[in-house]
């Protein structure tokens, strides 16, 4: 099955683009200020990608009317400060999960970063995160090593390990977005980390945060995490972080 891009404007498909590979910046001016909507299909299945608050409803609803005649499944790409990015495995759940979120669009997100405790004891915790947790122990391609600066109370990125999703997206630069001091990101992500130091006990939690990726865009990035007590050869304290991008219990939309 041949690639199909179509750009849908209130309500009605747009003739072929003559130039189809326009850059994210100029997409998003089309979603944003125009409130366009982009459907592609292929073999894999079909996008469907929009601005939340852009006046595009009629072609929402032009796309739902048709959404049974795409091939599934439904990866949905909306933006809300930053992009989001679902999986619908079948026609109607995508429709439920649109109209939802149609619904919604009146939404205001004040927050980049959310964090929210969960049960070590659930069942669905990543067999990484649950192995951590029962040895209380990683292997160090798997983690992120974080130093207490005792003068500050802040902790401090010092070592980032080659299967992490950091290193992945970002590589191994520890003034990347995710590592940076000071940010509201930061701020919230390192609350635990005292009380980690504090106990000697491993924390979970989840956490979804809009952060900026290399190429300038702004992504939603759900994630579940083990963080663990660690302390350095010349009796320096920190922790070991090991995260995994899985499905968290935190609804923004």
């Amino acid at each position: 099955m041949a690639r199909q891009v179509a750009w849908i404007a209130h309500g009605k498909s747009l003739p072929p683009l003559e130039n189809a590979s326009a850059s994210e910046k100029e997409e998003t001016h089309s979603f944003n200020q125009h409130g366009l909507v982009k459907l592609t299909v292929d073999e894999l299945g079909t996008e469907i990608k929009w601005s939340v608050f852009a006046g595009n409803w009629a072609s929402l609803f032009y796309i739902l009317e048709w959404l049974d005649t795409y091939q599934p499944p439904f990866k949905l790409r909306y933006f809300l400060v930053g992009w989001f990015e679902e999986i619908a495995e079948t026609a109607a759940s995508a429709r439920d999960r649109i109209q939802s979120i149609i619904a919604k669009s009146d939404i205001h997100l004040t927050q980049r970063t959310f964090v929210r405790e969960a049960d070590p004891k659930r069942r669905d915790i990543p067999p990484l995160l649950k192995s951590a947790l029962q040895d209380r122990s990683v292997l160090p391609d798997f983690s992120i090593d974080c130093v207490l600066d005792e003068a500050s109370g802040s902790f401090r990125v010092g070592r980032i390990g080659s299967e992490t999703p950091i290193a992945k997206v970002y590589g191994f630069h520890p003034v990347s977005y995710p590592c940076i001091n000071g940010l509201s990101y930061d701020h919230l992500v390192s609350r635990a980390y005292a009380k980690v130091v504090e106990t000697g006990q491993p924390h979970y939690d989840h956490v979804i945060a809009a952060m900026t990726t290399p190429d300038g865009s702004v992504s939603w990035f759900p994630y579940q995490r083990v963080i663990l007590p660690h302390y350095l050869p010349d009796g320096r304290k920190g922790v070991s972080v090991v995260s995994q991008v899985a499905p968290v219990d935190i609804k923004l939309v």
